[in-house]
């Protein structure tokens, strides 16, 4: 048999590699491209882990990486759900569920919950913060029967088809909500946002209230009431946790009044144990009489009255600057004894530095108490405004006076080893409306937003 010639024999063998080619070609388009994200400075695995709703195990193992901290930026990185990433927080407010949340963000609900590693969709806390994308503002939840289509809903509430259609872009499920454009609120209270959660005992917690009309707010909380503070409209409670509260659920009373009506609602705190440790504390012999009550009520009573301080105006900037760059040698809240058993805790911050180092304020405020103190040595007490009130023990020497106006990063003194003290250092107290707690929280934005910057006020 005679055999094709050569020029045949290659043409077949090219129709043959085309229409390979044009099989796989399908299959090459559907393939997925696997979602790459740029590692930005800063970035951590673990913070990308938590926002793509992934783990930092199962991140290294897309991404073949051996040390989770050996990140740069600009390296591509495969993610699960990189479009988290790109989308801003937002804190749970009252109400709130999975199911309003995606409607508002375009998102079926178990999308966005994949996204932020929910597990079911009744899991959310007020005040706790998710990723979703922008949400649809001014709008409000609405539960008609899956019966009702939206050119019904739009006519029934007066809207347009594009209204509606805005904001539920996706088809509707049984039992799902639809999102309506909100109307002027019936209710006094608009909205409530509480600071994270959890709360460590020892921490302060934020709560913002806003009002339709003017009002005025305040809290009920472990059988105290406390104002709010703020314009009319926006009201601000800043709520002091004890480090020797008892963990759990503690409910915490809004109350809202105007000339007309009144209403309160309750917010759920929930509050956990965090770490405090245990130190002993060995006094000098020539020491060892400042233990004796007797000699210290005066200070006590003294000091006792000017915690609670809550001046109207506000004078304090957010967040606050430590009073002094030195090493902290004693945290708060850790469980203290001189000699005996642990019956006390360390209400404030220690920082170890040497003798005639200056301190400064870490926010402005009026000086209610400048002299030398029995346990507390040369003391300081500056009242910040709204329940917020500092102290400063064991100075070396005081540069200020009572009624004086300091402003923030002024100087206040110099460290000293005076009063019950073991070395030379300076201890740092806080007070929220009268409660001890812990002062280096106040040096970032634990309320994430929730209480305004100074520089935002002015």
């Amino acid at each position: 048999m005679r055999r094709p010639p050569a020029m045949l024999r290659r043409c077949w063998w090219l129709i043959v590699l085309l229409a390979l080619a044009a099989m796989a070609a399908p299959l090459a388009a559907q393939a997925p491209h696997p979602p790459h994200y740029t590692v930005q400075p800063g970035d951590t695995l673990a913070d990308l882990a938590e926002r793509a709703g992934s783990t930092v195990a199962e991140l290294q193992r897309l991404n073949n990486l051996r040390d989770p901290r050996a990140l740069y930026p600009g390296q591509p990185l495969v993610l699960p759900h990189p479009a988290a990433l790109t989308w801003p927080a937002h804190r749970v407010g009252q109400d709130e569920t999975w199911l309003t949340l995606a409607r508002r963000a375009g998102l079926p609900w178990d999308e966005a919950a994949r996204a932020n590693r929910a597990l079911h969709p009744g899991a959310l806390t007020l005040g706790q913060r998710l990723h979703l994308p922008p949400l649809a503002a001014g709008a409000r939840a609405a539960s008609p029967p899956v019966t009702v289509t939206r050119v019904a809903l739009a006519a029934h509430h007066g809207l347009s088809t594009w209204q509606v259609r805005r904001l539920n872009p996706l088809p509707r499920y049984l039992d799902d909500p639809v999102m309506l454009p909100s109307v002027e609120p019936a209710s006094l209270i608009t909205s409530v946002s509480v600071s994270p959660q959890p709360v460590l005992r020892g921490q302060t917690a934020a709560i913002r209230v806003t009002t339709g009309i003017t009002a005025t707010c305040d809290v009920v909380y472990l059988e105290r009431v406390e104002p709010c503070w703020g314009d009319g409209f926006a009201h601000l409670a800043l709520v002091g946790l004890s480090a020797l509260l008892e963990p759990g659920r503690h409910p915490v009373e809004v109350r809202v009044q105007s000339a007309e009506s009144h209403e309160s609602l309750s917010v759920p705190l929930h509050v956990t144990a965090g770490d405090y440790g245990y130190s002993r504390i060995n006094l000098p012999a020539d020491r060892q009489v400042l233990l004796d009550p007797a000699l210290s009520q005066e200070e006590r009573v003294k000091v006792a009255a000017l915690r609670p301080l809550r001046s109207a105006e506000r004078l304090w900037e957010y967040p606050f600057l430590l009073p002094v760059e030195a090493s902290v040698s004693s945290h708060y809240g850790s469980r203290r004894s001189y000699g005996y058993g642990f019956t006390s805790y360390h209400a404030g911050t220690d920082f170890r530095a040497h003798t005639g180092t200056p301190i400064s304020a870490p926010a402005s405020g009026v000086v209610v108490l400048a002299e030398p103190l029995v346990v507390r040595g040369n003391a300081i007490i500056i009242d910040h405004g709204q329940g917020v009130v500092t102290g400063y023990w064991h100075l070396a020497r005081i540069d200020v006076r009572v009624g004086q106006r300091v402003a923030q990063g002024e100087r206040l003194g110099t460290i000293g080893n005076t009063g019950l003290s073991t070395g030379p250092h300076l201890h740092w107290e806080l007070w929220i409306n009268g409660v001890a707690v812990n002062p280096l929280q106040w040096l970032t934005d634990f309320s994430e937003g929730l209480i305004t910057p100074a520089s935002a006020r002015e």
